[in-house]
């Protein structure tokens, strides 16, 4: 673990060579006097060089790590995203594997096949039509992973993180603040890692998770009706603080139940990785859900904002009712789990993040709504238009 070193004499040396350059570690120094080691360092290494800055820390005063930290030092709970190149070699892998000639298509998974039409909206009798031939179907060995009832919520979320990551990422240069327009593409780029890591969770392959999203049509889609409310800021800051909320609570009675659960082998997920990734879901969506709520306060506490907000606040929470209304797969809408428990224990734990925001009162109903398919309105609309417009331009055998 990090100690604090014992050397009450040795000084470390910190420079900075010209305005605007990087402050960087030169060297130590030994001095039995905190001043006498600043004009010790600046003798020894500011002599050939003009310094812009010169910092002298005594090594007792700082925290350091050791060669045993290395296991605590590596980023094992980053997702893929974050790491360089991750695009790049993910589109290279795409395209250079072979085709699943036998595969069938995901829309014919009872995650898509009965999933029932919005009432009101016309019959979808056939899937989308297959881009570059047939897409891969659910890995067997994942897809029976974990407690049926929480996979069917998480893909649920997965589908709600993927539409606000991609609002989110209209965002980016909205504002004159460089800092927050880094924090909401930041946001949204770990909104839709983790609705394609929760889709891994659950069995798809790249080709399925692709196809759940991009091929599947809107009809088929059952997000929260609170994604019909992206569309204004104050509308996205109560979205996103409402979805944050959602994923913190599935993701800490999922890590809460763990693998084998249900009497299965611990095999939850490829390599047994529901918790570790899980765990890894619900510590950045807890940070997402402090960003989101120091917002809502911010909001609250503008005049010019602050009856706007209220009124945006009122209606996402009031639409967000149904996050944890998703039904198994291949129940009618309109019908919750037969042992709703699970649910209604989810919900009054949204209820209690959500109340604590610091913003408006919260009108999230008093137990969990049924999700209804074809919901999502202009905002899951554009956010599928616009992403297979850009597949569209990306060149044949890119995307299977």
């Amino acid at each position: 673990m990090p100690h604090i070193p014992n050397d009450p004499d040795v000084y470390e040396v910190f420079t900075q060579n010209g305005v605007g350059k990087t402050l960087s570690h030169v060297g130590s120094i030994v001095s039995p006097r905190p001043d006498g080691a600043w004009h010790l360092a600046k003798e020894t290494y500011g002599r050939r060089d003009d310094l812009a800055t010169l910092w002298v820390v005594r090594r007792s005063d700082m925290i350091v790590s050791t060669g045993d930290d290395r296991d605590l030092l590596a980023a094992k709970t980053r997702m893929p995203h974050r790491q360089p190149g991750f695009p790049t070699a993910r589109r290279r892998d795409r395209s250079d594997s072979p085709p699943a000639a036998d595969s069938p298509l995901v829309a014919d998974s009872p995650a898509v096949a009965d999933s029932p039409a919005a009432p009101g909206s016309p019959a979808v009798d056939s899937p989308a039509e297959p881009r570059d031939g047939a897409l891969s179907e659910l890995r067997d060995d994942a897809s029976r992973a974990a407690d049926p009832e929480l996979r069917d919520l998480w893909l649920a979320l997965a589908d709600d993180l993927f539409v606000l990551g991609n609002r989110l990422g209209e965002r980016i240069v909205d504002y004159i603040d460089l800092e927050e327009s880094l924090a909401v593409g930041s946001i949204g780029q770990e909104a839709l890692a983790h609705a394609g890591t929760i889709l891994s969770l659950c069995g798809f392959d790249e080709a399925a998770a692709d196809a759940w999203f991009f091929d599947r049509p809107q009809a088929r889609w059952r997000v929260s009706r609170a994604i019909e409310r992206l569309t204004d800021w104050p509308s996205t800051v109560a979205c996103g603080l409402v979805i944050a909320a959602a994923v913190v609570a599935l993701a800490e009675r999922t890590a809460e139940a763990g693998p084998g659960r249900t009497g299965q082998a611990a095999e939850a997920g490829p390599g047994g990785a529901w918790p570790p990734a899980i765990i890894a879901i619900r510590d950045e969506q807890r940070v997402h859900l402090d960003h989101w709520r120091r917002w809502a306060r911010a909001l609250t506490a503008w005049p010019e904002t602050s009856e706007e907000f209220a009124r945006a606040y009122a209606e996402v929470t009031e639409r967000a009712g149904d996050l944890f209304g998703a039904g198994p797969q291949g129940v009618t809408a309109g019908v919750l789990p037969s042992a709703p428990v699970p649910a209604a224990n989810l919900h009054e734990r949204l209820a209690a993040l959500v109340g604590d925001s610091g913003g408006p009162e919260s009108r999230l109903p008093g137990r969990p709504l049924t999700r209804t398919a074809g919901m999502g309105g202009s905002a899951l609309a554009y956010c599928l238009s616009r992403g297979r417009m850009v597949r569209d331009d990306y060149a044949p055998g890119v995307f299977r």
